[in-house]
C-alpha cells in the first residue's frame, strides 16, 4: 500500500522498519509528548512494531512510514482501531497519530502526511470516526489537529499529564 502527496510517499508498515522506528523513538525531542515522555526501550519498540504488523494483518491498514526522498525515513502516521472503551468516546474509532523526525519539522510534513492518511482512511472505509489524542502543550500537534478539522471532545489527566481527545467524523 502506497499513498503519495506532492512531496511525500507513505508506505505501509513492514518488518524492515523496526530499526527506523527504534532510532526515532530514541530521540528525546520526538518522544517528549508520547507516553511517559521517555525514549522507548528496545523491548517496548519491538512490542509496538509487532503490534503494528499484526494490526495490518488483521485490519488491512495501520502505520505508514513517511518518506520525503527515496529510501529516507522521515516519520510515521499511525491508524489504530479502538473499540468503544479504548477510544474513551463510548463509540469505536480509529486513532490517528504521527511522529515526524526533527529533520522534517517546520516543513509541513505532519499536516501533509496526516491529511493524505485521513483522506485515505475515509475514502477506503477504514474509518467512520477518527480520534486524535494529544497534549495541548504540544502546540505543533494541536495545530495539525485543528488543520485537519478535528473537534475537541474531552480533556483528561493520564499519569499527571493533561491530554485531549479530538474527533473527526467521515464527511457524509
Amino acid at each position: 500500500m502506497l499513498i503519495t502527496t506532492e512531496r511525500l510517499t507513505l508506505h505501509a508498515w513492514t518488518e524492515d522498519r523496526f530499526d527506523d522506528l527504534y532510532a526515532l523513538a530514541q530521540l528525546p525531542e520526538t518522544v517528549r509528548y508520547v507516553g511517559t515522555g521517555e525514549p522507548w526501550s528496545h523491548e517496548h519498540t519491538l512490542v509496538k512494531h509487532r503490534a503494528t504488523l499484526a494490526h495490518w494483518a488483521s485490519h488491512g491498514f495501520g502505520w505508514f512510514a513517511v518518506s520525503a526522498a527515496p529510501g529516507s525515513f522521515d516519520g510515521v502516521v499511525s491508524l489504530v482501531r479502538r473499540d468503544a472503551a479504548e477510544s474513551g468516546l463510548g463509540a469505536p474509532a480509529v486513532e490517528m497519530g504521527w511522529w515526524i523526525a526533527p529533520s522534517g519539522w517546520g516543513r509541513g510534513y505532519a499536516t501533509e502526511a496526516t491529511t493524505a492518511v485521513r483522506d485515505k482512511a475515509f475514502q477506503s472505509g477504514w474509518a467512520d470516526r477518527l480520534l486524535a489524542v494529544y497534549e495541548p502543550a504540544n502546540k505543533p500537534s494541536a495545530r495539525v489537529v485543528e488543520k485537519l478539522g478535528f473537534s475537541l471532545h474531552s480533556k483528561f489527566v493520564l499519569d499527571g499529564r493533561v491530554e485531549q481527545r479530538a474527533v473527526l467524523e467521515r464527511p457524509r
